[in-house]
C-alpha cells in the first residue's frame, strides 16, 4: 500500500509560504514605485478618452434627432404637397371633363336642332310638293270632265283655297 500522508499534504510549508509572501511584496514595491504612474495616467488617459467618445456619440444622437426631426418634417410637407398637387390634378381634370362634356352635348344640341330644322325643312318643302300636285291632279281631272280651260285661274284658286283649307284641319 502506498502510504500517504494527508495532513502534511493539507497544511502547506511555512517557509515556503514566507518566501511566496516576501517575492509578492518584492513584486508589489516595484510595480509601486516603477509602473504606477504611468498605469495610472495611462487610465486617466484611457477615461478621458472614454468621456469625450460618449460625449461624441450623445452629440451625434443629437444630431441624429434632430435630422430625423427635420427628415420627418420635410416627408409630411411634401405628403401634403403632393396631396395638393393630386388634388388640383384632379379638379383639373373634373374641369376639364365638364367643359368637354358641355361642348359635347352643346353640339350633340345643335346637331339635333340642324337635323330637326332640317327634317322640318324636308317636310314642309314635301308638304308644299304634295299640294301642288294635289292641284295638278284635280285640275286636269276636272279639266277632263268640264273639258273648259277658260277659267283655269280661278280654279286653281278655289282648288288652292280648299287644299290649304283641308290642310289647316289636317295639322
Amino acid at each position: 500500500m502506498i502510504n500517504v500522508d494527508i495532513a502534511g499534504q493539507l497544511i502547506p510549508n511555512w517557509v515556503t509560504m514566507i518566501t511566496q509572501l516576501c517575492s509578492t511584496l518584492v513584486l508589489f514595491l516595484l510595480v509601486k514605485k516603477f509602473l504606477w504612474k504611468s498605469i495610472k495616467n495611462w487610465l486617466g488617459k484611457r477615461s478621458d478618452k472614454m468621456q469625450q467618445d460618449l460625449g461624441d456619440a450623445e452629440l451625434a444622437k443629437q444630431d441624429a434627432l434632430s435630422d430625423r426631426k427635420e427628415a420627418s418634417l420635410q416627408l409630411n410637407q411634401a405628403a401634403v404637397k403632393s396631396s395638393d398637387m393630386v388634388k388640383a390634378a384632379e379638379n383639373a381634370a373634373r374641369i376639364q371633363k365638364e367643359a368637354i362634356l358641355a361642348q359635347a352635348s352643346r353640339e350633340a344640341d345643335a346637331e339635333r336642332a340642324k337635323a330637326h330644322e332640317q327634317i322640318e325643312a324636308e317636310r314642309l318643302a314635301m308638304y308644299r310638293d304634295m299640294q301642288k300636285e294635289m292641284v295638278n291632279v284635280a285640275m286636269d281631272a276636272a279639266g277632263r270632265l268640264i273639258g273648259e280651260k277658260n277659267g283655269e285661274d280661278m280654279d286653281r284658286q278655289a282648288i288652292d283655297a280648299f287644299v290649304k283649307e283641308a290642310s289647316g284641319n289636317d295639322e
